[in-house]
């Protein structure tokens, strides 16, 4: 994949790439922004241009890794560029990785040209993991660089973010991201999907049409069924518990959202994708205070679900699901 072709992304390699290729840049480079449109891609590209090698510049994005570990077996590998993220099942970066990313930048380069470490996402280095890191960064060792991935500098040590060069990575526009997810054999109607996940290009073409329509379709049909009290929370949460729940969980905490975004700003865009069964709903009045309330819920169970903590999910779904089967009670003022 050409980095030409992510028109959004090219400005900020243009900017980076004479740099890195002589050497002429900061230790340390923060690539900042949403997940999912190309950061990850960005940075493998920087890296081969400071390595002086194509092996990190891989023409399609399934090329790249997404764990470390696979990183090591890919074709992506190269003695000078270590990539440190979460091992598999894994959502935090211990301290022992980094403590051996000391002793990688040590060592004398096995092609001459440097060495590489990419950390992506930086955010889910422990604290002890990033007051390691910092020793790093005091201290950087010659002929090295040092790239961090994240969605949130917030979720950084400000002694870390302070010893960066931060670059923030523009999301690209719908247009963009319809343009480049359609091809001369693909033309599909992305406006939906785009609505719940945002411009994430990458994101979405790695998920596939087929499968985030068919899981928009799903969740709909069951909060319909639920709102027409066709079917009852437990056995949707039944259901639900055997799919992929994190992706169910993150769509209905969108169109919770829509909703309540929609009844503060009167914006009927807002609420455009919606199950039909909420449209009844648009123009309420909520309980904003309960309805922020349920939001947080929704991501805590996420929360849970993601640190892989051995919780009824049935149970935790069939209680988020009864407020949808009681016609929103306690988050709608009625009266």
């Amino acid at each position: 994949m050409a980095i030409n072709s992510l028109t959004w992304l090219h400005p900020n390699y243009l900017k980076l790439s004479h740099l890195v290729k002589t050497h002429d840049n900061a230790h340390g480079l923060m690539l900042v922004g949403y997940s999912g449109i190309g950061k990850r891609i960005l940075a493998f590209q920087l890296a081969g241009d400071y390595l002086d090698s194509d092996k990190l510049k891989p023409k399609r994005w399934a090329n790249y890794a997404t764990t470390a570990n696979e990183y090591q077996d890919s074709d992506l590998f190269h003695p000078d560029c270590n990539f440190v993220c979460p091992e598999e099942n894994k959502t935090t970066i211990p301290i022992d990785r980094i403590r051996s990313l000391k002793s990688f930048f040590e060592l004398t380069s096995h092609q001459g040209k440097g060495k590489v470490a990419i950390i992506h996402p930086a955010e889910s280095m422990t604290y002890s993991a990033a007051n390691s890191l910092l020793k790093i960064l005091e201290e950087p060792p010659d002929e090295t660089l040092l790239i961090l991935i994240t969605e949130s500098i917030q979720k950084l040590p400000e002694t870390v973010v302070s010893r960066m060069q931060i670059h923030n990575i523009r999301k690209p526009s719908v247009e963009e991201t319809i343009g480049w997810l359609n091809n001369e054999e693909t033309e599909n109607d992305w406006q939906e999907i785009i609505a719940l996940f945002g411009s994430r290009p990458l994101l979405i073409n790695e998920l596939g049409y087929e499968f985030l329509t068919a899981k928009i379709k799903k969740i709909s049909t069951d909060l319909d069924s639920l709102v027409l009290k066709k079917s009852k929370p437990s056995e949707i949460a039944a259901n639900w518990a055997k799919e992929d729940l994190d992706m169910l969980l993150k769509i209905l905490y969108i169109w919770i959202s829509s909703l309540v975004t929609g009844s503060l700003v009167k914006e009927i865009d807002a609420v455009k994708y919606v199950p039909s069964s909420f449209k009844g709903l648009i123009g309420a009045k909520f309980n904003y205070e309960l309805c922020f309330n349920y939001l947080n819920e929704i991501a805590n169970i996420r929360h849970h679900l993601l640190n892989g903590k051995g919780l009824n999910w049935s149970l935790q779904i069939s209680n988020l699901l009864t407020p949808i089967y009681a016609d929103l009670k306690g988050l709608i003022q009625h009266g």
